[in-house]
């Protein structure tokens, strides 16, 4: 039976592609549910401020970070790897490798980052930033990115797959698969940033933000983009003048 579930898969790339998706996606989320409600994994991740932190410590937030890019960024993805599948069949699945390794890369620096912050003291145990100054310029700054030329040039691009551009081979799938991943990058990665506002740990906002990346991927025009932009530089307005604490 198992061997029949994978062929039928392989006879069906859109399938595969969706089916891909959906685990590692929901692996994603599985792995941050538990470190959330696993009380020796959630301390792990959460060290005080200033704290001088072990590798396995650093290698758990690499591992956070590799978890929410599957829970958010894979399933905002998945019309575009849909797209290719039709051209590219069983070579999808390198093009999805070259997009996750974009990301990958990302998770890399943001766990540098977050690092960092911590050893400066600028980011509180409970994983979001230990002063509104710093939460209010992340999302002034995220909300303003969303009225710049380079977001919607790469919107476009994340709506807009080029599946004709591709041709047979794994290489030029994974190729494709990594100009994808920066796309999608220059699309997201700003509201991904949002994260250190609200709190690296908090699934509430994960949740909240992967689907807003998403739908703004699948409306057209800029009205979402736009939205969005105005709610977040609203939000961190409102933050930086006091009227919100927390």
């Amino acid at each position: 039976m198992p061997h029949r579930f994978v062929a039928v898969l392989g006879n069906h790339p859109r399938r595969l592609t969706v089916a891909a998706v959906v685990v590692m996606a929901a692996l994603g989320w599985l792995w941050l549910a538990v470190a959330v409600l696993d009380g020796e994994m959630s301390k792990a991740l959460m060290p005080a401020m200033g704290e001088n932190l072990s590798f396995g410590g650093v290698m758990l937030m690499f591992a956070m970070w590799v978890a929410m890019v599957f829970a958010m960024m894979l399933p905002t993805a998945a019309p575009t790897f849909r797209a290719y599948a039709d051209n590219v069949g069983i070579g999808a699945v390198a093009l999805i490798t070259g997009y996750t390794t974009v990301w990958l890369v990302i998770s890399l620096l943001a766990t540098a980052v977050q690092v960092w912050l911590i050893r400066v003291g600028a980011l509180a145990p409970h994983m979001a930033p230990a002063g509104v100054a710093l939460s209010a310029s992340i999302l002034i700054a995220a909300g303003i990115y969303q009225f710049t030329p380079l977001k919607w040039a790469c919107l476009v691009r994340c709506r807009n797959p080029r599946s004709a551009d591709i041709y047979d081979g794994a290489g030029a799938a994974f190729r494709i698969g990594v100009e994808e991943g920066f796309a999608c990058l220059g699309c997201c990665w700003a509201i991904m940033a949002v994260m250190f506002a609200a709190g690296l740990m908090n699934l509430t906002a994960m949740a909240l933000l992967g689907v807003l990346m998403g739908l703004e991927k699948l409306v057209s025009g800029v009205k979402v983009t736009y939205f969005l932009g105005v709610l977040l530089i609203l939000a961190g307005v409102i933050l930086a003048s006091g009227l919100v604490i927390g």
